[in-house]
Formats: C-alpha cells, structure tokens, sequence
C-alpha cells in the first residue's frame, strides 16, 4: 500500500522555501511534479513525496530543523481538513484526543495516533505503521510533533506547558530551535514521536465549542468525502504515473479500496477508472503539448501509452480534436 498524506500537511512549505533563495517550481519540476502539487490542500498526496520534499527543504536550505520551522508556520489545526473542524467543536480536549485517535487516518494515512495516561501525566503519541525512509525522517518526526504540539495549543487558545518531548529522529547538531519552542526536557532516538502534559488539561473544554455545528460538520464530512472522491482518484493516477504502469490494482491500493469495489463505486458514478485514466492522460498531455519540448511519440511514452494511435484516439474522444489541431487552436 503506497500511504497518503493531505497536500495541506506542506502548507506554507512554497513560503519557507522561498524565503532561503530556493527556486520551489524548480524543485518541483526536478520532481516531475505538477506546478500545483502543494495548492490543493483537500488532495491526497504520497507520504514518501511530502517526507523527501521536507529532507529537501533541509539540504537545500541549510536549515537543519526545517521541519521544526514548517509546524510553526501553521499555527492552526486546518491542515487537518474536516477533521480539524470537528476537533474544533469538540467539548472537551479529551473528546478532540479521541477524535484524533479515531481519525487521522482519513488525512494521514498508516500514521497511529493515541493517547497514554499515567499519574498526572498525559502522553500524545504517534508512529507510522509501515517501514521504510518515512517512519523514519527526522524532518518529518519534527513536523510532525511540532504541529501535534501546535494542535493542543489551538484547541485550548493558549500556551500549553509541556514536560517532555519525545522523538524518533536522531538529534540534531543544534538544540536551541527545539528548546526554543517546547521550553521542556528533548528526548531523541525514541521508539515513537510524543508530547507529555498535565492531565488535567484534558478536562477542559475546547475554545468556542459548539455540540451543534459539530454535528453539521459530521454531515458535511460524509458528503465532502464523497464529492471529492474522483478528484482524489484523478491526483493519485496523475501521481502514480510517472512512476509506470498504472492500473487498477495499484490506484485501488493507493486509495485502500479492493479493485472490484472501486470499479463498483465508479459504475455507480456513471464513470469507470478506464475514462478516468484516459481524462488524467490527455490532460498530462496538454501540459507537455504547451511547454514544446517534446514529441508526441515521447510524450505518449511518457503518459503511459504504448502507441501513438492510442493517444491520438483517447485525446480526440476527449478533447474533440487531435493533439496537433489542439495545438494549434491553444498555442500557449
């Protein structure tokens, strides 16, 4: 299963980079990434592409707790999508923990979040059920830690005393950023990420709390997720194609469905995932047509077709004209 992470979990990731002199549309091009990947906050993007680009963004800026300094760029809970709205209206922080809890797979998917109690301490923890460079970046285990941090301080509207922080991550040549924003002990080479804090503070009720628009918002989820399904479908095709083949089996994997109830899903959508392969195709195709460096043999190649006729076919159906007489009516 390839995991996937909402694109809002890189908010502010263009701004920060931007800022130490590095050329994000370059970087993202060098990625063979689409120039829009990190503005459509609701999309799912792989998890391993938001790890590398967070390494990146340490390499190529010099700033060894980058990570640290993304988190503190988000000083809100809206990366987290309806999610976040509805830790927002929940009663108590407690009740918002174990919505998290329950949750968080819906905009981070293989991350395990729970809640540890013992004595007058509560532990915030969380670790990547998978294997790999992704359950194992130190820029990742700070975002990650930072924004849960940054998560409680939002939902009570203030400051939250910490005891410890605990990270996966090895230790960094410089401590003063992590100090600097968790005021408490550091512990690195943990088994999983963590924030301890006074027990107590689970009692208290979220800040502005309302049971009713919790419900509203319990609706809208549920519609939301629907709409968005087959944008979420086209994104994930439009990811996994640079990568070679791709089929049902892989998007359906991608998505945690079995093939056969996505191909079940889509029939009662009036699509299939052949149409929608097709529409992510010849729009990769538009864009390569536009920028002019590349033949339509190589960029059938590129987008997956094994003849040219089958792009040419696919392309007309869908755009009403083939790629040359296309061109020539948007000569970009």
């Amino acid at each position: 299963m390839l995991p996937m992470v909402r694109a809002s979990a890189l908010t502010g990731y263009k701004t920060l980079l931007s800022s130490f002199g590095v050329d994000v549309d370059a970087l993202l091009q060098r990625l063979s990434l689409p120039a829009d990947y990190l503005d459509r906050p609701d999309l799912m993007i792989p998890m391993e592409t938001k790890v590398e680009l967070l390494e990146l963004g340490a390499q190529l800026s010099g700033c060894q707790h980058f990570g640290l300094r993304l988190a503190q760029q988000q000083q809100n809970i809206a990366a987290l999508g309806t999610v976040g709205l509805l830790l927002q209206q929940s009663p108590t922080l407690r009740d918002a923990m174990d919505t998290v809890t329950s949750s968080i797979g819906q905009t981070a998917q293989g991350l395990k979040v729970w809640l540890e109690e013992s004595g007058h301490t509560a532990y915030l923890c969380s670790r990547y059920e998978f294997d790999g460079p992704s359950a194992h970046s130190r820029q990742h285990s700070d975002n990650l830690v930072a924004s849960g941090f940054n998560m409680v301080c939002f939902l009570l509207a203030e400051p939250v005393p910490l005891h410890t922080v605990y990270l996966c991550g090895e230790a960094p040549p410089g401590l003063a950023p992590y100090r600097e924003l968790f005021q408490c002990p550091i512990k690195f080479n943990q088994q999983h990420n963590g924030i301890a804090f006074s027990r107590d503070l689970l009692q208290r009720p979220v800040a502005g709390a309302n049971p009713e628009m919790r419900g509203l918002i319990d609706r809208f989820l549920k519609k939301k997720q629907l709409d968005n399904f087959q944008e979420q479908l086209l994104w994930t095709i439009t990811n996994l194609l640079p990568r070679g083949p791709v089929t049902l089996e892989k998007v359906a994997d991608s998505v945690n469905m079995a093939p056969r109830t996505l191909q079940a899903r889509l029939r009662q959508q009036g699509t299939s995932f052949q149409q929608l392969l097709d529409r992510t195709r010849v729009e990769q195709v538009c864009t390569y047509l536009l920028e002019g460096n590349l033949s339509l043999t190589e960029i059938a190649e590129l987008v997956g077709y094994s003849q040219l006729s089958a792009l040419t076919r696919a392309f007309k159906r869908i755009m009403g004209a083939s790629p040359r007489s296309w061109l020539r009516q948007h000569p970009g």
